[in-house]
């Protein structure tokens, strides 16, 4: 795992982030904006908004296993507060209301304390890429400037880790992934958007999202992750000092994306 590449990444991800123009003038139908109120809000809590962490029982194993890997999971979880701010700020634009705990919340944080470290990775991980499609329609089809750019935003973040969690995956694994985890995958990632679409399915509709909108862009996800997971760890054997890798990371960092997410950022 190459800790120093993604901890120079995550501190200078932290520098020159154009904030959204949140004084700019708001015009929103109001049962739109009641409805999308109600979904940035839950959002926030669950963004960074609530603990914001490893939960797991056996969490301080990892975060303990080296110095490095201490130090990128407390970038990571910060960035997921900014994010959370960043919602935050959202939710006063629509003049929502902020929650502060939801049976949605709940329920996420006992399967991620209860089942240990490497499947709440795994969680965090589905999640990440359930969200890309929820920030993507909602960047398509708000009509808000201030909250497009703050998805944009938010986008952008997210293509990074989930790189992140791919090349720590491809380290753990470095004889591949089996049949079976990639078919849980998937059907983790399926039951993860259902949840999504149940909850916040009707501000999606509102703004003028389709739910096979936000499926399609889960599916995709997960396919260009298993795709590139598997070309990474196919790499690491024949390329064991990790050039070839390095040099498409620095070609990701330039270019703002990675291939997991290329042309589905846009």
């Amino acid at each position: 795992m190459n800790y120093p590449h993604w901890i120079r990444h995550f501190r200078a991800n932290r520098l020159h982030r154009r904030e959204p123009d949140w004084s700019a003038p708001f015009t929103m139908p109001e049962e739109k904006r009641r409805l999308l109120a109600l979904s940035l809000a839950e959002y926030q809590l669950g963004d960074g908004g609530g603990e914001c962490c490893l939960v797991a029982r056996d969490a301080e194993r990892y975060r303990g296993s080296a110095e490095e890997a201490r130090t990128v999971v407390d970038l990571w979880f910060a960035e997921e507060r900014e994010h959370s701010r960043l919602l935050a700020c959202a939710v006063e634009r629509v003049q929502g209301t902020f929650v502060t705990s939801t049976f949605g919340f709940e329920l996420f944080y006992a399967i991620r304390r209860r089942l240990g470290v490497q499947f709440e990775m795994l969680v965090l991980l589905v999640v990440e890429i359930v969200s890309t499609g929820y920030y993507r329609v909602i960047r398509r089809h708000v009509g808000d400037q201030p909250i497009a750019d703050m998805c944009q935003l938010i986008l952008r973040d997210e293509a990074r880790h989930i790189d992140f969690h791919r090349d720590r995956l491809a380290s753990r694994h470095p004889r591949g992934m089996s049949f079976a985890w990639a078919c849980g995958f998937r059907l983790l990632g399926e039951a993860c958007v259902w949840f999504l679409w149940l909850g916040h399915g009707r501000a999606l509709q509102a703004l003028g999202g389709r739910r096979a909108e936000l499926f399609a862009h889960l599916r995709r996800g997960q396919t260009a992750f298993l795709r590139e997971l598997d070309y990474r760890i196919k790499s690491a054997r024949t390329d064991p000092y990790g050039t070839l890798a390095l040099l498409r990371q620095f070609k990701a960092s330039s270019s703002g994306s990675s291939l997991v997410t290329a042309g589905q950022v846009k």
